[in-house]
């Protein structure tokens, strides 16, 4: 079982029997390989997909498993906004797929887990990912069934709430005991393990859990140089706002520095803070529905704290430039690196401040 269904078939797919002429026989061809070639070069392929799988019902006719595997191609291909239109797809190709194989046959699997993305139902994503893990455990691989639940966690923690957040930490935790107990340290799938954890772990203000976890993905990142390097980046981030959160400014500055030797300081954009603490809408103003504005510039220091913050423009009065600055004093930076060292740089923000 795959993630993802590019190109499940090839072999099917290029083959000529039952097509029904050669013209868009061939046609077909050109346009799946293209295809292919944008997916592998990290191209926008969508409109290839779409074309692939029109082409596609011609050539295979619409009851087939190829149709099938290019509904789901062509549904991988779309934006995570086009929801309805990729659930559409998915459950298409699992109406296919289950009609020629059956609904607990492996070769609905992906269709399923297609579906549980997509829908905003958490209850049918719930079900969905049921049948998905119990075609996993007919597999006869433990493997396969611990992917399948931490891809059920996933979906349904951005999903649900209530039972079936407590379905879904239930199924991490079950998947990471196998992940921790079978797998080397550096696996990719225990990294993802250990980004989930410490998502569900602050969720329910264990932040000693999620900080142990995001420094596990740290500290593989160390000794492995050829991960991903968004990844890397993203536990930086995410370990500098947790100590924020817990009031250990000196360990989040160290993860500052390791973000700022990372990505390059850009002078001529404003700079991304690493944590931010939102200004408190001043209470004179807030009864009286103003609005305001405050634009500062400021000092990033070499560890990354802010510092000078000096008033340069603003809308509304001082009520909400003391706010904005009390708030500024709170917000962490990657500082700029030149010649191998951190040194200050100046950067500017401008706060809104709204009555929605």
């Amino acid at each position: 079982m795959k993630k993802s269904s590019l190109a499940l078939c090839i072999a099917l797919l290029f083959s000529q029997q039952g097509i029904a002429n050669e013209t868009t026989a061939q046609e077909f061809n050109d346009t799946y390989r293209a295809y292919v070639a944008a997916v592998e070069n990290q191209q926008d392929s969508s409109e290839l997909a779409k074309k692939a799988f029109e082409l596609g019902k011609e050539v295979y006719g619409e009851s087939a498993d190829n149709t099938a595997n290019l509904a789901i191609n062509y549904a991988n291909s779309l934006a995570k906004s086009e929801q309805d239109q990729r659930f559409e797809l998915y459950r298409t190709a699992y109406e296919i797929l289950e009609k020629n194989h059956g609904k607990l046959s492996v070769q609905v699997y992906d269709s399923l887990i297609g579906m549980a993305e997509s829908t905003p139902s958490a209850k049918r994503a719930d079900t969905y990912l049921d049948d998905a893990i119990a075609i996993a455990e007919k597999q006869n691989s433990a493997k396969l069934v611990a992917d399948a639940k931490m891809t059920a966690a996933r979906i349904l923690a951005y999903k649900g709430t209530g039972e079936r957040y407590y379905t879904a930490k239930e199924y991490l935790e079950e998947a990471d005991k196998y992940y921790q107990e079978n797998l080397p340290n550096n696996a990719v799938d225990r990294i993802s393990a250990d980004f989930l954890v410490a998502a569900f772990a602050e969720s329910q203000r264990k932040y000693s859990t999620a900080i142990e976890r995001l420094n596990h993905v740290v500290s593989v990142f160390d000794k492995e140089l050829d991960f991903d390097h968004k990844t890397e980046l993203d536990a930086h981030s995410k370990l500098v706002h947790l100590y924020e959160k817990t009031g250990k400014s000196d360990e989040a500055t160290k993860h500052c520095i390791a973000i700022a030797k990372m990505v390059p300081w850009k002078e001529s954009q404003e700079q991304e803070p690493l944590y931010r603490v939102p200004p408190k809408y001043p209470m004179s103003k807030a009864q009286r529905m103003e609005d305001g504005s405050v634009v500062m510039e400021f000092e990033v220091t070499p560890s990354g704290f802010v510092d000078n913050i000096t008033v340069v423009d603003s809308e509304g009065g001082t009520a909400f430039e003391r706010e904005a600055v009390k708030a500024m004093k709170k917000w962490r930076y990657a500082p700029k690196f030149e010649n191998g060292q951190a040194i200050a740089a100046t950067s500017r923000v401008q706060l809104d401040f709204k009555i929605n």
